[in-house]
C-alpha cells in the first residue's frame, strides 16, 4: 500500500477536497451529537420506533438548520453580504454528511425492535466514528493495528464528548 504523507499546515488544493472535508466535518459532528443526545434518553417500556426517529431526525435536522444558518451569515459577513457557489456547495455538503448519519442511524431502528434499538443505534453511531477513525490512520499509512488503536480512540473521544455534552447539560 502506498504510504501518504500529510502535514498539520498542508492546504487542500481542490474545491472537492474542501467539499468531501466539510461533508465529513458535519457527518461526524452529527455523529457526536447524536450519540451525545441518545445517551442522554433512556428507553421506556412503551417507547415505540417513533421517539427514536423523532430523536435521530430532530437532533440531526436542528443541528443541520442551525450549523447552515450560521455558516450563512458567517459566509456573508466574510463576502461583502453575497454567498458564493463555492459556499452553496459547501452547505450541500453538510447538508449530505448530516443526512448520511442520520439514514445510518434509522437502520438500526428499522431493523432491531424497539426495545433495544437505542442501543443498536448507540452501537452504530461508534462504530461509524470507529471506522472513521480507523480508514484515517490507514490513509496516513498505518499499519492495521496502529488504525484500530487510533479508531478506538476516536470512540473513546467521541464517548468522552458526549458524556461531557450531557454532564454540563444536566442530563
Amino acid at each position: 500500500m502506498e504510504r501518504r504523507e500529510y502535514h498539520a499546515s498542508a492546504e487542500p488544493t481542490d474545491h472537492e477536497g474542501e467539499l468531501r472535508k466539510e461533508g465529513w466535518v458535519m457527518a461526524l459532528y452529527v455523529a457526536v451529537c447524536l450519540l451525545a443526545a441518545l445517551t442522554a434518553v433512556t428507553e421506556g417500556p412503551n417507547d415505540g420506533h417513533v421517539r427514536a426517529l423523532a430523536i435521530i431526525w430532530g437532533t440531526a435536522i436542528g443541528l443541520t438548520l442551525a450549523h447552515v444558518f450560521a455558516f450563512r451569515v458567517s459566509a456573508r459577513l466574510v463576502a461583502q453580504g453575497h454567498i458564493r457557489s463555492s459556499d452553496a456547495a459547501t452547505i450541500g455538503a453538510q447538508l449530505l454528511g448530516a443526512a448520511s448519519v442520520a439514514l445510518l442511524a434509522t437502520i438500526p431502528v428499522l431493523i432491531w425492535p424497539a426495545s433495544s434499538e437505542f442501543d443498536a443505534v448507540r452501537w452504530t453511531l461508534a462504530l461509524f466514528i470507529a471506522v472513521v477513525g480507523f480508514v484515517v490512520a490507514r490513509e496516513a499509512g498505518a499499519g492495521r493495528t496502529r488504525s484500530t488503536i487510533y479508531g478506538v480512540a476516536l470512540f473513546v473521544t467521541a464517548l468522552a464528548i458526549a458524556i461531557t455534552k450531557n454532564v454540563l447539560s444536566g442530563h
